[in-house]
């Protein structure tokens, strides 16, 4: 989980120009389909998944960043092997995760 302030407006936008760059630096890096708009607790939200890394080492992440009042948000990250990805326990790991998770009051 990462919190961070002065956002914009569109979580797309701010996966897709401001976070993915960065991304794109990791070894192995590819984006998973497109970067989709949602709403995640009420938030405006964005979700990205994209692999990294290679052989045995690749990993598959799923990440929701959603903004909250005055520019501030959180990016939510779920990694696991790329292999493990469509597992049971790795879809319920997920699902569990985005559930449970409560951003800090105040």
């Amino acid at each position: 989980m990462t919190y961070s302030e002065g956002l914009g407006a569109d979580p797309v936008a701010v996966w897709r120009d401001d976070v993915e760059p960065g991304l794109e630096r990791l070894g192995g890096y590819h984006r998973v389909g497109a970067v989709r708009p949602a709403t995640y607790r009420g938030h405006r939200a964005a979700d990205l998944e994209w692999l990294s890394g290679t052989g045995a080492a690749r990993v598959h992440t799923f990440g929701r960043g959603f903004l909250l009042d005055g520019g501030h948000g959180f990016s939510l990250r779920f990694t696991t092997r790329a292999a493990d990805w469509d597992d049971a326990a790795s879809q319920l790991t997920l699902k569990t995760f985005l559930e449970t998770f409560r951003e800090p009051k105040g």
